[in-house]
């Protein structure tokens, strides 16, 4: 894993976690806040409920106290006159009194008449409890709620009910009334789906933060990197364009030196030994070591001008880069054997000296590799002009480029591109369709005009 990489995971993964932390932490609250919530809400609409209860039983007992107290015309006629107002003291659809007897028979029942005059003591709802005796119970504690399951007229299966019982000691009865509270469950529900509804709204809108946050860290990151790469890039090309600059001012200060002083001394000493070999007569012997060194001076003074010629040939800055191409396709075709034809437009000034000696160096770079390797027996060199550029190609008749070197992998390669890239040019590698390598370089001109006069 790479340095870059490792950074942008240490940056990253804390955004995660903490994002991953606040929604879990999030979550969790907002469970125990619904769970608070809906507990605090059943209470208060059970208490609301309770109340409601206490009403209709403060009701019940206000309509029926003045017959319960005198019972006129008799107990049964009040009991029975009772039975009456309550079987018709009914409220909404759902809400109703029963009176059941202690030992659990039904006196009254509106909504259940099938019910009256049986005995339910051992009534149990599907909860497994006993319904009237609870009541029953409830009431001889001087009144008091009990929550079962029952029949619901409205809806005609059974549902929660709260029920309140008091005692009417005088005759013995249970009388009670209560309500049914599944609309309390449906109020619940609703809420906690609200509040769910709200925490997966939350924890999106914290996923979507941290998300953002997370592309846009990466985005000033990758910027960053991108900034930080054009910039070493930049300074690679400033370093790798002065290295070349000063490895040619080195090759052309030895290519100096090699040429005026070397050469010089070598030249000076052939005339010394051409001097001894015309005074030595009739020595043969003199004559013979004479004429050796003669021929050793002048392979000496050959290979010093070639050395010179190849670190920096004084062509180039005499006569221009044309003349360059031309002077060494003749040289290398003299050496190689290898045919070689050069068509070199004049540069003029458009091109800058260091533009100037990176063409020549490339096609000087092409020409060993010919030689080398294409085993071609012929090699075109063209540079032309327009308004706009420069264009320089390099084409043999050999075995042309392997498919390794095509994207210009190998060393010679990588210094062409360099070399080019210096000068914001661009350098291409292919084989033709005629068999054979084909470099083609394009390189900007600095100048549009001619400025008539030779470069």
């Amino acid at each position: 894993m790479s340095f870059k990489t490792k950074l942008l995971l240490i940056t990253l993964l804390p955004l995660v976690a903490v994002a991953f932390l606040i929604g879990t932490a999030t979550y969790f609250q907002a469970r125990a806040l619904i769970e608070a919530e809906t507990q605090a809400v059943e209470q208060r609409v059970l208490s609301a409920k309770k109340q409601e209860i206490l009403n209709y039983i403060s009701l019940a007992l206000t309509s029926i106290s003045q017959i319960y107290a005198d019972e006129p015309g008799g107990r049964e006629a009040a009991q029975a006159e009772v039975k009456q107002i309550l079987t018709n003291m009914t409220f909404d659809y759902d809400g109703y009194f029963f009176v059941y007897a202690l030992d659990g028979t039904n006196l009254v029942h509106p909504k259940l008449p099938h019910l009256i005059g049986g005995n339910w003591w051992d009534l149990q709802d599907e909860n497994g409890d006993f319904v009237i005796q609870n009541l029953i119970a409830a009431a001889k504690a001087g009144g008091g709620f009990h929550q079962y399951v029952w029949h619901k007229p409205s809806v005609g299966y059974v549902e929660e009910k709260l029920g309140y019982a008091i005692l009417l000691e005088r005759w013995g009865w249970m009388l009670g009334t209560g309500l049914y509270i599944d609309d309390i469950a449906k109020e619940i529900a609703t809420i906690q789906a609200g509040f769910a509804h709200n925490i997966r709204q939350t924890l999106l809108v914290i996923f979507a933060i941290a998300l953002a946050a997370i592309v846009i860290v990466g985005a000033v990151i990758a910027s960053v990197r991108f900034s930080e790469q054009r910039f070493a890039d930049a300074r690679l090309k400033e370093l790798t364009n002065r290295i070349m600059e000063v490895q040619e001012q080195e090759r052309k200060r030895v290519s100096s030196e090699l040429h005026d002083s070397i050469s010089q001394l070598l030249v000076s000493v052939r005339y010394g030994v051409e001097l001894i070999h015309s005074e030595a007569g009739p020595v043969s012997g003199l004559q013979v070591q004479a004429t050796k060194c003669l021929k050793a001076l002048d392979d000496a003074i050959a290979e010093v001008r070639r050395i010179s010629r190849d670190l920096r040939p004084s062509v180039l800055d005499d006569m221009g880069l044309a003349s360059a191409l031309t002077s060494l396709g003749q040289e290398f075709e003299s050496q190689s054997g290898i045919r070689v034809c050069v068509s070199a437009d004049r540069a003029y000034d458009r091109l800058s000296d260091s533009a100037k000696t990176a063409l020549y160096r490339i096609v000087q770079e092409c020409l060993t590799n010919v030689a080398r390797h294409s085993g071609a027996t012929e090699v075109d060199v063209d540079l032309s002009l327009d308004d706009q550029q420069v264009t320089l190609t390099v084409q043999d008749n050999g075995s042309g480029l392997p498919s390794s070197n095509l994207i210009g992998s190998g060393l010679g390669f990588r210094n062409m591109r360099e070399r080019i890239e210096t000068h914001r040019g661009r350098l291409s590698f292919s084989n033709s369709l005629k068999g054979g390598a084909l470099i083609m370089v394009q390189l900007p001109l600095e100048k549009t005009t001619y400025p008539g006069r030779a470069a």
